[in-house]
């Protein structure tokens, strides 16, 4: 009887053990971000800073794709980047497994024409207002033709959709929202396939990154955005708007819009001051 109670516990051990290296909580992934920032992130769910100083990334989440983001802001070399922390709470309904909340997020996610209607706060006039509007999904990047929200194959397998936008500062223009599977996560990034800007061009295709690396944790549903952003004719660009806001706001809207689907909510976008 002692024997099998013994073994009892070694095999509970174990499980224990192995759930836990599997699915590890928030503060493992964050063992390399400064300590002021994770108690902020623990305080407010979320925090963010802006590499005026052209650090480059100092956010990052110690995983296997941590890397990955280095080469491609070295290799893009923003001008304007804007990097924030996100913890999403689970909703009360959903199981704590990293899949069925990789599967579930891939799902919501392609349901791409609730991204109209996304809200900002507007420093300028100081109240919520909206940031995208007609929001749809296109067949390619060269015909444009409208197509209905799609279904998406398998979160393992990763796909592409194309999207037509239009964004109050930066008018219409046309994106590549890509879903990429990575080990432990759902990597979610858009960048432009036309020329953005109302007046003047102010973005060309490809130098407008926005990537969410969605990390389902024990404890939370942890994210980390980037946004890299090269800009053209920056005198007048910056005459038109602050860069960083301007951007940062977008990456929150889409961490916004995928905390909304899990929830079934409609919450706005949070207020908070980036970290220097």
């Amino acid at each position: 009887m002692i024997k099998k109670n013994l073994l009892t516990v070694i095999f509970v051990f174990s499980v224990s053990v192995l759930f836990a290296e599997q699915f590890p909580d928030s503060d493992a992934y964050l063992s390399d971000v400064p300590a002021e920032v994770r108690e902020v992130l623990k305080l407010n769910g979320h925090v963010f800073r802006y590499d005026e100083e052209s650090s480059g990334p100092l956010y990052l989440p110690a995983t296997g794709n941590a890397a990955g983001v280095m080469r491609m802001h070295r290799s893009m070399n923003p001008e304007v980047m804007v990097e924030a922390l996100y913890s999403i709470p689970y909703p009360d309904d959903m199981p704590r497994d990293p899949d069925k909340v990789i599967s579930e997020l891939y799902r919501l996610g392609h349901k791409v024409s609730g991204i109209s209607g996304a809200m900002y706060y507007s420093e300028r006039r100081k109240k919520y207002d909206v940031l995208f509007t007609d929001v749809y999904a296109v067949d390619n990047p060269e015909d444009r033709h409208r197509i209905p929200d799609p279904a998406g194959s398998s979160a393992g397998t990763g796909d592409t959709v194309f999207l037509h936008m239009k964004e109050n500062a930066l008018g219409r223009g046309y994106y590549r929202l890509s879903f990429e599977p990575a080990p432990g996560m759902l990597v979610v990034s858009m960048s432009n396939v036309s020329d953005l800007g109302f007046i003047i061009k102010a973005v060309k295709p490809e130098d407008l990154m926005i990537m969410l690396q969605i990390i389902p944790c024990s404890d939370t549903i942890l994210v980390y955005g980037y946004c890299g952003v090269v800009l053209q004719n920056d005198d007048f660009v910056n005459l038109l708007l602050d860069p960083y806001y301007a951007f940062y706001r977008r990456m929150t809207a889409m961490e916004t819009w995928l905390y909304n689907s899990l929830h079934n909510d409609d919450a706005l976008p949070p207020l908070y001051q980036p970290l220097p």
